[in-house]
This record gives structure tokens, C-alpha cells and sequence, in this order.
């Protein structure tokens, strides 16, 4: 059986539907994100790091750029995570054995600092991302304690990046499949596995928060620091029982052409928390016009966190 939808997140809140409206990236510089890096430098090796400050261009698009100006295979440049496209973004890239010691200036990305190591960039190595988004042209009340509000955990959804404009990704993914997972490049596929991947979590925790359990453990849960997690589908038994394997089993009954095949390619089982909590929340209001700073850990989506509180529409 095939799925009929587009793998968009069908988003349901944990709490009140009727939340304020808003508007989203309006201007480029209304989304930002630091990538917090907690690294000791060797300040020597083959691997040149560069903090780069990058607006309106994609991780991947500077990565190509990296590549081109020093001289070297593209596999040569790592990240550690991707950064959304339509806002100001700052994280790490390293590059292996550059041939030129000349720093890359292009036109919407700026070179904060620069450092060496022995050792590539590996992807998931950051600690957090920190955010400071503005929210315009909002309609409706906002809690006066929206600081406090904001702060308490939600549910960890995979964003809408993941499946793609209009559900792209999830389209191709599809087709993909359908087609008997022919030759494609290496990141293509790493692309749709991730995004099927994505898709069969978001399901189970769709009907977690259906059933008020996305926060709290039910019997035969698989828990991380006391919080529930969600099938990473692939190879191995599901670890959790009970209950939490019934809701589990359950979304592989609706969609076992995506589950088998995440297993036939090789995945291995993996978890990931069903609930994340935004930390050191900082809030600003003026007139129709509300600034949120707050932490997340790399795998958590800033859009997901805001789609609690706000129906936002985000401006292209």
C-alpha cells in the first residue's frame, strides 16, 4: 500500500487549535541561527574550519562553493548540519588539505573566523542551534506569560524542510520507491531515506499527540533521559512493547512499503525523543511584532516549536 498524502507534517498541537496568526521570514534577517560548536581547536592538522555567516543561499550551496575556491573534491568540505536557506545563518564547514590559504569571499556569506584541526567536521557534532526569530503582522491574544509558555516542551516533528517545498522531497522519495529504488547519486538517496525516515516518526507521533501520550511514557516505552522516543525506522527489532509497540506496529500496517524498504537498504533501528523543550527563552513584544530566543539541540526544528503557539504563514 501507498501513501496518498504529500508527507507534509500533519501538525497536530498538543493543546488549542485556535492560536494567534503571524507571519514568518518576512525579511531574510527576521530568521537567524548560530550553530553552537563546543570544540578544542588543535590549531593545527589538515582540516581548515571556517565560521561562515551565509544569507539566502543553502548549507549545500556554500559547501560547493567551498569546494570550487579551494581546489577540491566536494567530499572534501563537511558540516555538521543543514541551515535553512531563507534566513541568516552561521555555522562551521572544514575543509581537507585546501590548496590555497586565500579566504573565500562571495557575495552573501562572510568568514567570521577561521581555525585548524586534525580531524573533519563530522555531521550531528554541534551542540545546539540558537535562535532569535521574528514573528510579524500577528492577529490574536499571545499569552502575557508567553516567555514561560514557550519554554515547556513540544512535540518533535520533523519540519516541513525535511519533505520539501510542497512536499518535493516526499514526491520524489515516493516515486523513487515505486520505481524499485533505482541508481540514483549518493545524496539523492541519503535524501529520500531521510525523508521516508521522517515521514513514518512524524506518523507515530501524530498519534501519540492524538492520544495525549507524545509527553508522557506508556507501558513498553523505549525512554531517553525520561522522555519517550519514536521508531528511526529500519534493520533490528523495535525495542519498545506493550502499548508503545502497538502504535508503532500500527503505522507500519498503513505504510509497510516504506518500512520494509528502510529496512531492506540496511538502516539500522534508531530512536529519537518524541518531545524536545526550547531552552533560555528570551521574549520581545512591540505593537504586532513578537522576537523568541530560545536553544534547541541539532536534530529539533525551530518552525515546529513555533507551529505550537502560532498558524504562521512563511513569506518566499
Amino acid at each position: 500500500m501507498w501513501p496518498n498524502h504529500l508527507g507534509k507534517i500533519a501538525w497536530r498541537r498538543s493543546g488549542n487549535d485556535e492560536v494567534p496568526t503571524g507571519r514568518l521570514r518576512v525579511h531574510d534577517a527576521d530568521f537567524k541561527v548560530v550553530e553552537l560548536l563546543d570544540q578544542d581547536f588543535r590549531d593545527e592538522g589538515e582540516h581548515l574550519y571556517l565560521q561562515i555567516e551565509k544569507t539566502g543561499l543553502t548549507s549545500v550551496e556554500v559547501a560547493r562553493f567551498l569546494a570550487e575556491h579551494y581546489s577540491v573534491a566536494q567530499s572534501d568540505v563537511s558540516y555538521s548540519g543543514m541551515k535553512d536557506k531563507r534566513a541568516v545563518a552561521t555555522q562551521w564547514f572544514s575543509v581537507r588539505l585546501p590548496k590555497t590559504e586565500n579566504q573565500p569571499v562571495m557575495k552573501n556569506i562572510r568568514v567570521l573566523q577561521s581555525r585548524r584541526d586534525r580531524r573533519k567536521l563530522r555531521r550531528g557534532k554541534h551542540q545546539a542551534n540558537r535562535f532569535e526569530i521574528v514573528i510579524r503582522g500577528i492577529e490574536g491574544a499571545v499569552p502575557i506569560n508567553f516567555d514561560s509558555v514557550f519554554a515547556a516542551p513540544f512535540p518533535n516533528y520533523f519540519g516541513p524542510q525535511r519533505f520539501g517545498f510542497n512536499g518535493g522531497n516526499w514526491e520524489r522519495a515516493v516515486r523513487w520507491l515505486k520505481a524499485s529504488r533505482p541508481r540514483v547519486s549518493r545524496f539523492s538517496r541519503s535524501l529520500h531515506l531521510s525523508t521516508l525516515r521522517a515521514s513514518i516518526f512524524n506518523d507515530v507521533l501524530a498519534m501519540r499527540v492524538d492520544n495525549g501520550t507524545w509527553a508522557t511514557p506508556v507501558d513498553g516505552d523505549c525512554l531517553e533521559n525520561g522522555v519517550p522516543t519514536g521508531p528511526m525506522w529500519g534493520r533490528g527489532t523495535l525495542p519498545t512493547s506493550s502499548r508503545a509497540r502497538e502504535i508503532e506496529n500500527n503505522v507500519h500496517a498503513l505504510q509497510p512499503c516504506i518500512c520494509d524498504a528502510l529496512e531492506w537498504v540496511g538502516l539500522n533501528h534508531d530512536r529519537r525523543p518524541l518531545s524536545i523543550e526550547p531552552t533560555d527563552v528570551e521574549v520581545h513584544t512591540q505593537s504586532d511584532k513578537l522576537s523568541v530566543a530560545f536553544t534547541l539541540p541539532p536534530s529539533a526544528y525551530a518552525n515546529v516549536a513555533l507551529h505550537e503557539h502560532f498558524d504562521l504563514v512563511e513569506c518566499r
